[in-house]
C-alpha cells in the first residue's frame, strides 16, 4: 500500500476517535466502554450527523489521494518481496 494511503488512514482514525469521544462525552448514555453494547437507534442517527461532515471531507481526502496515487503510477511491491 502506498505510504501516503497508510499515512491517511491512520490520520483519519485518530481524527474520527478524537470526534467519537467528544460524542460521547456530550452524550454520557453511550455506553462505549461496555463490551457488546450496541448504540439505540436514536443514538446511532445522532452519531450519524455528528459525523457526517468528517466522514464526507474523508471520503473526499481519500478519493483526491487516489487520483493523485494513480497519476503518479504507483504500483504496490510485489507479493514476496
Amino acid at each position: 500500500m502506498d505510504p501516503r494511503r497508510i499515512e491517511l488512514n491512520r490520520r483519519h482514525s485518530r481524527e474520527m476517535g478524537v470526534l467519537f469521544q467528544r460524542f460521547v462525552d456530550a452524550h454520557p448514555d453511550v455506553e462505549s466502554e461496555v463490551h457488546g453494547a450496541q448504540m439505540t437507534a436514536a443514538q446511532e442517527v445522532a452519531w450519524t450527523a455528528c459525523s457526517a461532515e468528517l466522514l464526507a471531507r474523508h471520503q473526499a481526502e481519500r478519493s483526491a489521494l487516489a487520483a493523485e496515487i494513480e497519476a503518479d503510477g504507483y504500483l504496490p511491491p510485489a507479493p514476496g518481496s
